[in-house]
């Protein structure tokens, strides 16, 4: 028997105030179903390796898988 999956995707998170081409850290979360259906966005207090201390991390769009 076959389990069905979470419907939930995946968001870009970068720091605040960097842009997404040129960001220094990034981190891949999860958003639910729930967070999908209302439109929120993720915003994050999560560990900036290249800062040494915790920043806001945004959500942003994926970037794309094409090399060109």
């Amino acid at each position: 028997m076959a389990t069905k999956k979470n419907k939930d995707s995946k968001a870009w998170m970068i720091p605040e105030g960097e842009k997404r081409d040129s960001a220094s850290y990034h981190y891949v979360a999860h958003k639910t179903v729930s967070m999908i259906r209302e439109g929120k966005k993720i915003r994050v207090k999560k560990y900036h390796p290249g800062l040494r201390k915790h920043v806001w991390f945004i959500e942003t769009k994926m970037p794309s898988h094409n090399k060109q």
